[in-house]
Order: structure tokens, then C-alpha cells, then sequence
């Protein structure tokens, strides 16, 4: 997450105020520094205008030594001169919400609440691992939740009933009376935001806007629908994208040699409607302009060349932010010479440096508009929920329902039809928490002018008044009817109504099939002509398609069928047709027999000419292609001329659905053409392969040989030859399969280093190696897939330390990238890193950033794989000058 710089002198907070550079219109103040705050990682203010500070004493490793403090402005000048010491010795403490009187703190394994006197465990069960990927950041959400960031570490909670819930691979929430506590949309490392509005959004180290778009709990209606993701990267500058610092470029393990990228990304905060993120490494806070687009955003940098705010002082690290009662933008800095994780850290460049410096530095900073007033603390009331400041909005809320006031309700009501928008939403709500909100008061709202009261009103008109919502299919605000698709349920014309306007947005579609369970058919009949010439329709088909065959209803199969196969296949048609087969065949059913109960069996048959057409044509779409060859593989004698596609100049799509149509049989006479093969041929004919009496002894035999090397099996082939019925082949694929132990990686290391010191190394062949053997995992300068981890996040370690993680990827793996190896009810093996988990099901991502959601249902068995997908025995693949130009590519990057 973050990095690493060489001692330089640290500055004293007087000192260290003249380092910052400060965007036009705003200046910079000190607002505490130590010893009042010391190894600050987060911040709140109460409704009495003070702060509580999470101090992380305990960073990064010591025993249990956190702190929990309250500061107070005595003399209200703005500066912060007294500390109150809460709790001491709390585990790495991430995050401080005000609440009862006191704060709720995510501190792994547990959520404490403290308070004066008072320590009680709130939840349990948060993994604890790296103190940069645990629980953490609460806060409290518009519609009456706490809301938190799972830190990529995930846990096993336990609630206070006894009953444990899984949060793996999603963040979480929990009501206030700690009586409900579920998984949520979204995967977030440290930070966590909500706009005016209540839309969320997360960061991870080199990916530093992200919007969960998706909320899970609907997703949970359709169990037949898979779910690719529930979120997405919106910045339109990218991933790992560059950086503006105003500091020099120190020595660090995690920091991309050229410029400054993004690297460790964290604190995500929303502030006047701009999101802002600290990047600690480059000692500066990033900004981004939101705008809607579609059901989601995107992000655009907000400063031209330069960064929001930044400092030269290489200790500065700001690593949280808080938006204030006064209107201002509170940074919280940790003030470290070291802010990367030993765990990322070579052992010979830990040996120079001292881990702790600054352990006994902090400092919290306010950023604000030039000439803001310091504002006086007063407890906010009813109306300050239309106050223009979220920070009063959001504790005005918490504070009446904490105290459960009913005597707020008439006040309440009469600020829900006030002049203020954000008046309005607030009432909403706040009625909602008293359970004193009626249907009138929802109606009302769903006619609101404000398009985003509007979107609210549709999640509260769901219990109350559920037959207003349909109305609202055809509002003008895409996020309205994204939220209507959602909230509509089987309501068939309002969902068509809503994709026929809205299918190119990949959001609204799925959002509007979580609602369409069982009703795919009557939509697809009743989308005009001219709606299939749109874009997003054929893919629209293709997913309703998917959940048809899934479902494994015969009524809905048949129904779907009826109106797919009736005419000449057109794209769209070919799509819905194609698309059925592999949930079809997850559940052990054929295709022939609910062609003849639909009645359209000789009608398929007679696409058989078309189809071998759009099969061969290079001119027509590759998914149309891979549709075209499926139904092929289908019809009796129609597939066995399709090897014809198994040519280079084929997209590996293409020859892939070749191989799987072709079948076992010709899979193994398929094996000669190898080495001309790319990844994913070379996988789906491993899979056809083994699927074969025979199959598994061709390939170790050309294992055996050399003409196929273990560098070249994914871990489910791996794992087929090593479980094979013979006890001989077995042992034949451990010996061919063998990996060096630690020695022998060891040697191959230091021989290997030997040799790429003596040469001279080349950028551009470098880039050259990457884009063949590193980009089909590793993204780097908008290059490749985020399969493992982004490479400009990592390409500045030291070039031993950097081929010692291609020799020996087994050695540390983060969390987020362990594989999984994934057996379905129909025999399939799958493998790769969950990208994403819903209700119904997970997504597996592998190599080249290919992706295969399955539902829970069909999964026979999941288990940890214990390797990483960076395959061993990269040192057979390339010699040692391709080593010598990739350390030089990674370290440097392209030549300008």
C-alpha cells in the first residue's frame, strides 16, 4: 500500500507547514501535531466539536499499542492544545465514528466501541494479517446503516447471536442497534466515501476511485443470474495513474522508477461534491472531478499538472482526510520516515533503516477555502439536516435517532416539502429511522423536482407504496431508472420499458434482471424490432439468455426458445440461442430436447449454412463467431470442418471455441499444433484433453519431452494429472510437475542475477518481453490485465528483489490474489483469483483477464490453490539477457 524513503531530516510542524503547496484558493493551517497526536490514522468530530484520533502506535509490528484520543480546542483558536488519553493498547486501531458519546473503532479482530471508562467488543471475527488490509473506516450512511471497508482481509463475524457471516471479497454494514449485520457491495482496501447523495465509493493502493454500483441484497432475488462485478474503477486517468508530487523522488521498494504514480491510495473522502484521496508515498492529496454517467461516474483530475495539495517534506504522510463542521478539509498525517509494510520491504534495504521513525510524530492539518471562519461548536438540531455542510446533515441525523426522538417528527415532516433538496432527503430518511415515514410522505417525494430524492424515494416506496414505483420507468435521470429497475420487481412492462431505452448501460441491465426472475421470455417478446439495432441488445440477449438456461426451468426454456428460434439467425437471435448451452450443460441437460418440446427443432437445423458462415467469416464479430461454432458443435456433422480455424491469424476466442467444439477426440490429435497455440487455446485444449481416457497420459508424455512445460499448466491441469485414477500417471505428473525447493531457487537466483549484472540491458526489447509474458496478468502504463498485481505499484523494487518474485511467486502472496480452483456439478475444473462475489455466485479471473462467473449452485467444490497464478519456472522460458531488458523496462519504463 504504501513505501519506503530514505532518511532525510525531519521537519518540525513550524517547519513543515512552509512545505505544503496548496491549491489556488485555499490555504493550509496546523491544527494539532505532537505530543498532543502521534501515529494518527484517522479522525472524527463529535457533535461537541471535538476530535477523536485513531493513533496506530503499533505500526508495523509491534504488540497491541494503539491509542484512542480526544482532542479539544480550549481555547477556541482553532488549535487543537489539549489531549485526553481514551484507551491505550488497542490492536491497530483504522478508524474513529462518533457515536453515544463515544466512537466505534474497527481495530482487527474486533469493532470496539469506547468511550470514558467503557470498552465493549462489538463484533468479532475480522481477519488480521497486514495492518494495511484490515477492517476499517465506519461510517454512518444516509439511510440509517454503518457502513465499513473489509481492507481485502475478509473475516468470518461473529454476531451477537451466536450466527457467524462471511464478508470474503465484500465490504459490510450494520444497523446502530447492532441487530443486523450483512456482506455489502464493494471490495475496498482504506477509505471509504459518500457523496451528498449516499452513492459510495472505495479506493485500493493503485486504483484510487471506485464506485460499487450494485447493491447486493437485490442481486440475492435472481440466484440465476451471474454476476460479473457489483463495482467499477471510474477514474478516466486509469489505474496507477501518474502523479504531480512536489517532493523528490526517494529510494522506496513500491514506487514506480520513472514518475509518480498512484501507489498507495487511501482515505477517500467526499468533500463539497470532489473526491479526494491521500497518496502518502508522494506526500500529497489527489482530486477528482465527479460527473454522472449512466447508473455510475466517472472521475476526471481536477488540477492540470499539478496536485490539489502536496509538500516537499518527504516525511509528510497524509494518509486519511475528514470533512469538518466548519466547512474545511481536515488531513490527517502520520508523519513517518517509513510507511511501507516490512512484509514488502527487502530484508538488506530493512537492515539501513530504522522501521519506527516518527513513531512519535503526527500531525492534523486543515485545508480550507482562503478567509473560512473557525466555526463554534454547538449541537446540531432538525434543521441543520438541511445545512449546506454534510458533516452537520450527517450528525443531526445520528443524534436524533440515537435519542430517538419523536418529539422531532411534525418538524421533520415539514422540512420533508422544505425548499432544501438535502433538507428533504435528510427528513426522508431520519422519519424512516423513527418509523414514523408514511406512504403519502414517499408519494410525495416520488414526484420530487430533485432527481436524486426521486432515487431515494423509490427504495422507501418498496414497503410502502410499491405500486407508485412503475410510474417512474421512464424518468428522465438514468440513475432514477437504474434505481426503478431495481426497486420495479416483476413488473414486466415497466422493466422492458426500462431496458429498451437504457441496454447499452451495463448497470441498468443487470440491475433490471435482478428483477426479472422467470420473466426473460415476456421482456424479450415485447422489445420492439428496432431495439435490437441498439447497442447493448445483443448483450442484453446473451445475459437474459444465460439466466434462462440457468434457471433449468423447461416452461422458461421453452418460452425463451419460442421466440429466439423462429426466424433467420440474426445476431441477436444467435446470441440467445448460443448463450443457453453452457448453463444448459452445467446442468446436465441437451439443447435437442427443448428444441423439439419448443417446436423449433428443424427451424435450428436449417441455420446450419448461416452458421458456418458467421463461424468462418473474419469480418464478422468474434462473440458472434464463438456463438456461430458453439451451436455448430450442436448439429450432427457440422463441427468437424472448424480446425480449418485453428491458424494464428484467428482470434484466440475463435480457435478456443474450435478446440471445445471439436471435442476430446480431436483435442488429442489437436496436441501436435502446440507451439503455435496461444494461452487460452492452449488451456481449453489442456481441458478437452483431460477429459479424455487418454488424455492425460498425451500430455505427460509431451511434458516428458519437453513439448510442453509445466510453466504452461494452470493450476486445475496441474491439479487433474496429480488426482488421476492410475497411481503410474500419477507419479509420472509429480515427477514432471516437481518444483524446486527454497535452495534450489535459491542458486537458480544468484547464478541467474550473476549473469543479467554482466549485461547490458535494452528498454525496448524489454517491453517487448513484458507484453508476451507479463502483460497476460500485470497491467503496467495502460498495458495488460489486472490479474495479479499492477506493476506500477511495484516496478520500482530493487532488481534482485524484483527477480526474486518472478523466480519464486510463491513466496508472498496478498490476500486479493489468492487462486481458487473451482470443480462444478457438470465436471468442470476453473481456476483464478475471485474478482468479484455476490449472493448468487463468484467470478473467477485468470490470464489475460478472461472471466467465468458461476453460480453457488453449480459449484461441487472451491479450495484454496497453494500457488500463485504467476507460474514457476519462468527461468526456462527466458534467458538471461530477456531478464536483463524486463528489470530494465519494469524499472524504467517505455523510452520517451
Amino acid at each position: 500500500m504504501f513505501a519506503l524513503c530514505v532518511l532525510l531530516a525531519q521537519l518540525s510542524p513550524q517547519e513543515a507547514a512552509k512545505a505544503w503547496r496548496v491549491a489556488d484558493g485555499y490555504e493550509i493551517t496546523l491544527v494539532a501535531s505532537e505530543p498532543e497526536v502521534m501515529d494518527p490514522v484517522a479522525m472524527a468530530f463529535d457533535e461537541q466539536g471535538r476530535i477523536w484520533v485513531a493513533e496506530m502506535a503499533d505500526y508495523p509490528l509491534g504488540p497491541p499499542s494503539g491509542r484512542i484520543k480526544r482532542l479539544e480546542d480550549t481555547d477556541g483558536d482553532g488549535r487543537y492544545d489539549r489531549a485526553v488519553l481514551v484507551a491505550k493498547d488497542v490492536a491497530t486501531p483504522t478508524g474513529v465514528l462518533p457515536f453515544r458519546g463515544g466512537v466505534l473503532v474497527p481495530a482487527a479482530p474486533d469493532i470496539l466501541f469506547i468511550a470514558d471508562g467503557v470498552r465493549e467488543t462489538v463484533f468479532s471475527g475480522f481477519t488480521e494479517g497486514n495492518q494495511q488490509h484490515r477492517v476499517n473506516t465506519l461510517v454512518w450512511t444516509l439511510d440509517n446503516w454503518i457502513q465499513g471497508t473489509n481492507g481485502d482481509s475478509g473475516g468470518n463475524v461473529l454476531l451477537r447471536d451466536g450466527r457467524r457471516v462471511s464478508i470474503s471479497g465484500r465490504d459490510f454494514r450494520f444497523r446502530p442497534d447492532y441487530s443486523g449485520f450483512e456482506p455489502a457491495a464493494g471490495h475496498g482496501q482504506f477509505g471509504n466515501a459518500f457523496d451528498d447523495w449516499g452513492r459510495r465509493f472505495i479506493c485500493d493502493n493503485s486504483n484510487h476511485l471506485r464506485h460499487p454500483v450494485l447493491p447486493l441484497g437485490y442481486l440475492a432475488r435472481n440466484p440465476w443470474l451471474a454476476v460479473p462485478g457489483v463495482e467499477e474503477g471510474i477514474s478516466d486517468h486509469g489505474g496507477s495513474c501518474q502523479l504531480f508530487p512536489a517532493s523528490k523522488l526517494q529510494e522506496r521498494p513500491n514506487d514506480h522508477f520513472a514518475a509518480g504514480r498512484i501507489t498507495s491510495a487511501c482515505g477517500l473522502t467526499i468533500y463539497r461534491g470532489e473526491a479526494f484521496v491521500c497518496e502518502p508515498v508522494h506526500n500529497l492529496v489527489h482530486r477528482d472531478v465527479l460527473q454522472p454517467r449512466g447508473a455510475s461516474f466517472v472521475g476526471s483530475r481536477a488540477d492540470k499538472d499539478v496536485e490539489f495539495l502536496a509538500s516537499t517534506d518527504n516525511w509528510c504522510r497524509p494518509v486519511n482526510l475528514c470533512a469538518g463542521p466548519d466547512g474545511a478539509l481536515y488531513v490527517v498525517d502520520m508523519y513517518r520516515a517509513i510507511i511501507e509494510h516490512p512484509q514488502w520491504i527487502p530484508l538488506e534495504m530493512q537492515k539501513r533503516v530504522d522501521l519506527r521513525a516518527g513513531a512519535d510524530k503526527g500531525r492534523i492539518w486543515r485545508v480550507a477555502p482562503k478567509g473560512l471562519p473557525i466555526a463554534k461548536a454547538r449541537a446540531p438540531g432538525v434543521a441543520d439536516l438541511a445545512h449546506p455542510d454534510a458533516w452537520w446533515r450527517s450528525t443531526a441525523q445520528r443524534l436524533i435517532l440515537e435519542k430517538k426522538d419523536l418529539t422531532a417528527v411534525d418538524a421533520l415532516r415539514a422540512l420533508a416539502k422544505g425548499p432544501a433538496p438535502l433538507g428533504r432527503l435528510h427528513a426522508l430518511w431520519t422519519l424512516d429511522g423513527l418509523g414514523a415515514l408514511t406512504a403519502d410522505d414517499v408519494r410525495a417525494a416520488l414526484k420530487d423536482p430533485e432527481a436524486g430524492l426521486r432515487e431515494h424515494a423509490l427504495r422507501l416506496a418498496e414497503t410502502r407504496c410499491p405500486e407508485a414505483i412503475a410510474a417512474l420507468a421512464a424518468d428522465p435521470d438514468a440513475r432514477v431508472r437504474f434505481q426503478c429497475a431495481l426497486s420495479a420487481g416483476p413488473d414486466v412492462e415497466a422493466l422492458t420499458a426500462i431496458l429498451a431505452r437504457d441496454a447499452a448501460d451495463k448497470w441498468t441491465r443487470l440491475a433490471a434482471l435482478s428483477s426479472a426472475k422467470g420473466l426473460c421470455a415476456k421482456i424479450l417478446e415485447r422489445l420492439p424490432k428496432e431495439f435490437f439495432d441498439k447497442p447493448g441488445a445483443v448483450e442484453l440477449v446473451r445475459q437474459m439468455a444465460d439466466t434462462v438456461g440457468a434457471s433449468r426451468d423447461e416452461a422458461q426454456i421453452v418460452a425463451w426458445l419460442r421466440v429466439v428460434a423462429v426466424e433467420a439467425p440474426s445476431r441477436w437471435r444467435l446470441a440467445g440461442l448460443s448463450a443457453l448451452l453452457t448453463p444448459l450443460k452445467r446442468a446436465g441437460m441437451k439443447l435437442d430436447d427443448f428444441l423439439v418440446k419448443a417446436d423449433v427443432a428443424k427451424t435450428v437445423e436449417g441455420w446450419s449454412a448461416a452458421l458456418s458462415e458467421t463461424a468462418l467469416d473474419r469480418a464478422k464479430d468474434v462473440a458472434d463467431r464463438v456463438g456461430a461454432i458453439t451451436l455448430l458443435a450442436q448439429l450432427p456433422g457440422r463441427a468437424s470442418k472448424l480446425d480449418v480455424l485453428l491458424q494464428p491469424a484467428e482470434p484466440a476466442e475463435v480457435q478456443a471455441a474450435a478446440v471445445r467444439a471439436l471435442g476430446g477426440e480431436e483435442a488429442l490429435r489437436l496436441l501436435d499444433g502446440w507451439p503455435r497455440y496461444t494461452a487460452p487455446v492452449r488451456r481449453e485444449l489442456l481441458a478437452q484433453c483431460l477429459g479424455r481416457p487418454k488424455g492425460a497420459e498425451a500430455i505427460l508424455e509431451r511434458l516428458e519431452k519437453g513439448q510442453i512445460r509445466p510453466v504452461e499448466l494452470e493450476a486445475g491441469h496441474r491439479d487433474a494429472l496429480l488426482k488421476d485414477p492410475s497411481g503410474t500417471l500419477r507419479q509420472r505428473a509429480k515427477d514432471a510437475l516437481k518444483a524446486k525447493n527454497a535452495d534450489e531457487i535459491e542458486a537458480t537466483l544468484a547464478a541467474l542475477y550473476a549473469k543479467i549484472e554482466k549485461l547490458e540491458p535494452d528498454v525496448t526489447r524489454g517491453e517487448k518481453v513484458y507484453r508476451t509474458s507479463c502483460a497476460v496478468c500485470h497491467r503496467l502504463h495502460g498495458q495488460g490485465f489486472d490479474v495479479g498485481p499492477n506493476l506500477g505499484s511495484v516496478a520500482g523494487r530493487e532488481k534482485k528483489a524484483l527477480l526474486t518474485d518472478m523466480l519464486d511467486p510463491n513466496r508472498a502472496m496478498a490476500p486479493q490474489f489468492q487462486v481458487y480452483l473451482v470443480k462444478t456439478t457438470a465436471g468442470e475444473t476453473l481456476t483464478g483469483i475471485v474478482a468479484s462475489e455476490t449472493p448468487s455466485g463468484l467470478t473467477l479471473r485468470r490470464a489475460n483477464g478472461e472471466e467465468s462467473p458461476v453460480l453457488r449452485r453449480d459449484i461441487a467444490e472451491i479450495k484454496a490453490w497453494p500457488a500463485s497464478l504467476m507460474p514457476e519456472g519462468l527461468e526456462n522460458s527466458l534467458s538471461a539477457q530477456d531478464f536483463a531488458d524486463l528489470l530494465e523496462f519494469l524499472r524504467r519504463g517505455k523510452v520517451k
